[in-house]
């Protein structure tokens, strides 16, 4: 690409060579051109010429030092200025932004006294007459919103800012005195235009206005926007912000964001869930309706109650089931929504750029015909004012009703307008919190990368790995982040993000001094065990702890070092682990039931019967019954064993390892027919044919201790494999083993 040559430069000014950048940027200008940016070029060339004479005549400049950092700041400015006018040029994001800027220049008395204007303009509205003012507030919104399309869209195509720009705007911006919707316009177009291409004092800017500003809404704009255009940036942040990094609170919000980001990515993946899971049950009742105040059921079947008479509370049950697996899925960040109101931003609405992030509002000129098309309903001004859906999701949904609302019955039409039945409500305090904020306006921008008519063109945050996971980047390096990476690491663990999980945790381990750590140890045994194949480095490092005696009151660590140590068969090991977990949580039956499954990898069965019979007493289950049966039958007591198998293969949680388990019992018993047909129907449970050909001799490897144990020899192994191999070939059920 053309622009390489520039970049190199920049990388050339940041290694300290500012001549050879010089240089390549002159080369670069006799082949292209650079336009209304020569002049400066030729002036940071000949300041640099002059400061190197200086240099090489003896001079001694005590301020060489700053003047060489200014003139290197210039150079970097005069570079990224060359290259937004190139965009401009060959890029229709930016060519689109230039036409629709219309010529207004982001001069920041103009922006302030336009949205001074604003307000002044409003309130004298409201001393007017009610036809007057509606009359008079439509033209206000005509023009301001037009006005503002164009400041958003001279914000992306602005050249690099100055120190007083961003001072000026960070001011304006922050200041109370102006309407909040358009505060939030311009930070989102000061976001996008610095994620797109680097300007230091725009991405301060955004940091200054969330440090600034008391209004909620604006901060975390704000915050979305630095943070993201100094991930995009992937340098040494500068210090302004490297301070608010430090900054506990600070941190907390940016770990917050970093899970809500996720959320994000996992949006396609929610939806196929929805689609494909939640949907179709939802279908399936469609008998039912759905109301605030609940689900009802529509007139019933008379003959139903006769012929089925739990049908409609199964039903209920379902549905109910369904909406309330969509209701967690959201309260615990998903973006539900996504894939419905992806479908509906095709609306000439939002051919302006500047469309996808207003603040949702009735009086927009753009949905004015809709509005006198359908009306102002109760149940339009709840849902878009309360309902659970970020702001462009909100115009799409009032523009969509237009056509749904002509296509109903009127009716219908009156049941909705009069507000009924319209669904979830997002209370005040939620909506007003920083974490709904910021989640609904992550949804908007997602939407914007992912669906803007020029997302081939633009750089999105949300496809490159070092962007979404910016916690991991090295601008963010040395700051109170690095404190937030193990519970980052947890988060993407549990929301089994593989390859998030593995950018944190080995960031995580990277930094972590302490290797006996609680948060080490949980992470790295994690790690090796279930993301790198490596089980045997997690154990090595638990054992070190073990052996250090750092274990003691580790649940997590006890845990994954006593599975582990079961699937290793260092049985001792296990023994230890699930005996301490019994010890310290005498009520958990899951350790119970472990610690009784490590004593019988050691043949102790009757020390295992004992613990079982109480937890088969306290709280019997089908896992109890089978450990039982399993230590019985170690025991020898047979008969005892064969009734555990026998209801377990009634019972309607039955696993195949029940068939090979009884077929065992019975083998041990002598009971050789018996014995074939429980071999085949654990191999019939497991998928009948598509068995490898060692499917049951590799099982008598592996319980060889059980078997020889009660006197079953190796040639009688060998004998039964081959008996029911036979017996199988007999019947014809599989033409014979593959």
């Amino acid at each position: 690409m053309e622009q390489d040559i520039l970049r190199l430069a920049l990388a050339e000014i940041e290694a300290g060579r500012v001549l050879h950048a010089v240089g390549m940027v002159k080369e670069y200008a006799e082949s292209n051109g650079v336009g209304q940016w020569r002049d400066e070029l030729e002036s940071i060339s000949d300041d640099y010429e002059l400061m190197l004479g200086y240099m090489g005549r003896g001079i001694i400049d005590p301020e060489r030092e700053e003047v060489h950092g200014r003139i290197s700041r210039r150079l970097e400015r005069c570079i990224r200025n060359i290259m937004l006018s190139d965009k401009i040029k060959s890029s229709p994001f930016y060519a689109e932004a230039y036409t629709k800027a219309g010529g207004v220049r982001l001069e920041t008395e103009l922006l302030k006294g336009t949205l001074e204007n604003f307000v002044s303009e409003q309130a004298m509205a409201g001393l007017l007459g009610e036809d007057a003012e509606k009359a008079k507030s439509r033209d206000i919104y005509e023009q301001h919103v037009g006005l503002m399309s164009r400041f958003f869209h001279s914000i992306i195509v602005s050249p690099q800012w100055t120190e007083s720009t961003r001072r000026h705007i960070s001011e304006i911006l922050s200041s109370p005195t102006i309407d909040s919707f358009d505060a939030q316009l311009l930070v989102s177009a000061i976001s996008v235009a610095s994620i797109n291409h680097y300007d230091e004092q725009e991405m301060l800017a955004l940091a200054d206005i969330y440090r600034l500003s008391t209004d909620e809404n604006i901060r975390q704009r704000a915050l979305v926007g630095w943070v993201f255009a100094a991930a995009m940036a992937d340098k040494r942040l500068p210090g302004d912000i490297i301070s608010l990094c430090r900054e506990e609170a600070v941190a907390g919000e940016l770990a917050d964001m970093q899970k809500q980001v996720m959320f994000c990515m996992n949006a396609d993946e929610d939806n196929q869930l929805i689609q494909q899971d939640i949907i179709p049950e939802l279908m399936k009742n469609q008998d039912l309706n759905i109301t605030r105040f609940g689900i009802t059921e529509k007139e019933e079947d008379p003959m139903e109650d006769i012929l089925n008479p739990s049908a409609s509370e199964e039903r209920m049950e379902k549905l109910e089931n369904s909406m309330q697996r969509m209701e967690k899925m959201q309260r615990e960040g998903s973006d539900i929504y996504f894939g419905g109101f992806s479908q509906m931003k095709r609306f000439p609405f939002f051919y302006d750029m500047a469309n996808w992030f207003w603040p949702f509002f009735f009086e927009h000129p753009a949905v004015q015909d809709t509005l006198d098309t359908i009306g102002k309903a109760d149940f339009l001004n709840e849902m878009l004012t309360s309902g659970p859906f970020c702001e462009s999701d909100k115009y799409s949904f009032l523009l969509t009703m237009k056509t749904v609302l002509e296509r109903l019955p009127e009716n219908m039409r009156e049941m909705l307008q009069s507000g009924y039945g319209m669904g979830h409500i997002v209370n005040d305090g939620d909506r007003n919190s920083a974490t709904y904020i910021r989640r609904m306006y992550l949804q908007d921008l997602y939407r914007f990368f992912r669906l803007n008519r020029h997302k081939s063109a633009m750089r999105s945050p949300f496809a490159d790995a070092k962007v979404y996971l910016f916690v991991a980047n090295k601008a963010f390096a040395g700051t109170e982040i690095d404190g937030k990476l193990a519970e980052l690491s947890f988060f993407m663990h549990k929301r089994k993000m593989k390859n998030a999980f593995i950018i944190l945790a080995e960031r995580f381990m990277a930094l972590e001094q302490s290797r006996l750590s609680p948060d080490f140890l949980h992470l790295s045994s994690l790690y090796y065990s279930e993301y790198a194949g490596n089980a045997a480095r997690a154990v090595e490092i638990l054992k070190e702890a073990w052996d250090e005696n750092k274990l003691a009151d580790d649940q997590m660590s006890l845990k994954m070092l006593g599975r582990l140590s079961l699937l290793q068969k260092d049985f001792d090991t296990a023994v230890d682990c699930y005996l301490r977990l019994h010890d310290l949580f005498p009520d958990n039956r899951i350790y119970a039931q472990n610690y009784c499954i490590a004593l019988m990898k050691k043949e102790r069965y009757h020390d295992a019967l004992e613990i079982l019979y109480r937890l088969d007493y306290e709280h019997h289950s089908v896992n109890t019954s089978r450990a039982m049966a399993w230590a019985l039958m170690g025991e020898g007591k047979l008969e005892q064993a064969q009734a555990l198998y026998e209801k377990l293969l009634m019972d309607e949680f039955t696993v195949p390892e029940d068939f090979l388990n009884a077929a065992y019992c019975r083998w041990m018993k002598g009971e050789t027919e018996a014995t074939v047909r429980l071999f085949i129907g654990y191999r019939d449970a497991l998928g009948g044919g598509k068995q490898p050909a060692e499917w049951l001799t590799s099982e008598f490897e592996n319980d060889v201790c059980m078997l020889t144990g009660n006197g079953i020899k190796p040639i009688d192994m060998m004998l039964m494999a081959d008996l029911v191999e036979k017996s199988i070939m007999e019947t014809g059920e599989a033409g014979g083993l593959q």
